[in-house]
């Protein structure tokens, strides 16, 4: 099942289904109506056996998230997009599965890791974002995730199972 969002085309063979959940197009199947109250992720994927939140996240300018108030907007926009997302789902009686958050987001090394730590407080989920800025990032991941760990890279293909 193939979808786009901000640019980007994503293929989740294995779903059961797959939509915008940030849609902002009134006649859209999957509009939500509820854009100016509650925050949304960019996509929704319904596996097998749980669901995927997807955020992306490609920033024209990240380096102005060194600064505190960028960093800590940020954290906040991607807490508060999960959890409005889980409570609208929650209300849709669309919940009967496990939630995996996956962020995808363009930010350096020591960005990732700070975010790393934050998210993994601030959002009850086993995965969290992912990125592609190099060996360190890589590392840093792979010691903080475990075999929960996905690594990603500039046109690598990203392959969710619903088994």
């Amino acid at each position: 099942m193939k979808i786009e969002v901000d640019g980007f085309e994503f293929d989740f063979q294995d779903a059961t289904d797959a939509f915008v959940f940030d849609e902002k197009d009134r006649s859209s199947s999957t509009y939500h109506g509820l854009s100016h109250a509650m925050k949304a992720v960019d996509l929704i994927v319904e596996l097998e056996n749980d669901y995927l939140f997807v955020e992306v996240k490609d920033f024209h300018a990240p380096d102005e998230y060194y600064d505190g108030n960028c960093f800590n907007h940020l954290r906040e926009v991607l807490k508060q997009k999960y959890r409005d997302s889980f409570l609208y789902r929650w209300a849709e009686k669309k919940m009967d599965k496990p939630i995996r958050y996956l962020c995808l987001l363009t930010l350096d090394n020591a960005l990732v890791s700070r975010m790393n730590k934050e998210i993994r407080l601030h959002i009850p989920c086993p995965e969290t974002p992912t990125h592609c800025t190099g060996d360190k990032a890589i590392a840093l991941f792979k010691k903080g995730y475990g075999e929960n760990y996905i690594q990603m890279g500039a046109g690598k293909v990203l392959e969710i199972s619903g088994q």
